[in-house]
């Protein structure tokens, strides 16, 4: 029996995943949470083998935050990143935060339960970057550092903030930031951080 401890802000959600997998006769829904900081605390309450934890919650902390402090306390647990937006940097960020697998709330019932099985037999699931992310009228495709640099700048980072958080030099950011503005089209990078944030490709609140 696999015992899955789910984490989503929204109650109509909560329900739905809670209803639709109790039907599968080697799972159980051993409890269910609306917010991600209080998930390494509900995991020693309710003991879960598996956590499928949503990456934007109410409260003060990210699902990705949240799966760092379970990985910390408890790393036999399994956990499972799930959202509805396509934020470009969830992914590689779900990764260093020791998440197991990644899916999309858009999957359908039968891809959700394939994946927590898989996840639990030890395999890892993350989609794989399509590439399709475009910019500017050139439209033009961004790099996962370039993509970084954007997200950072789009949290108010300074270029020297941006150069420590990323290990690299200030001079660095300045070429990546040339070069994204060059291949864009664009002026300033104020506004190609607004159309990655218009297109829901940036999420600047986690």
């Amino acid at each position: 029996m696999i015992k899955i401890l789910i984490v989503d802000d929204q109650k109509i959600l909560l329900d739905a995943f809670t209803n639709s997998i109790s039907r599968y006769a080697d799972m159980k829904i051993v409890g269910s949470i609306t917010e991600a900081e209080a998930a390494d605390i509900a995991c020693t309450t309710y003991k879960p083998d598996l956590v499928l934890m949503d990456i934007c919650c109410d409260g003060d902390i990210s699902g990705i935050y949240a799966t760092k402090r379970i990985k910390a306390k408890y790393p036999f647990i399994k956990v499972i990143l799930m959202t509805g937006f396509p934020e470009i940097s969830f992914i590689q960020r779900g990764q260093a935060a020791g998440a197991d697998s990644f899916i999309y709330k858009s999957s359908s019932m039968k891809d959700f339960v394939a994946c927590i099985r898989s996840t639990i037999a030890g395999e890892k699931h993350f989609p794989v970057n399509s590439g399709s992310v475009t910019f500017g009228d050139s439209e033009s495709t961004l790099t996962q550092r370039e993509l970084e640099i954007l997200r950072l700048y789009c949290l108010n980072y300074s270029r020297k903030e941006m150069a420590k958080a990323m290990f690299i030099s200030e001079s660095t950011i300045n070429f990546h930031v040339n070069n994204m503005l060059t291949k864009t089209g664009y002026k300033s990078l104020l506004k190609l951080a607004l159309e990655a944030a218009n297109k829901g490709y940036i999420n600047i609140k986690i």
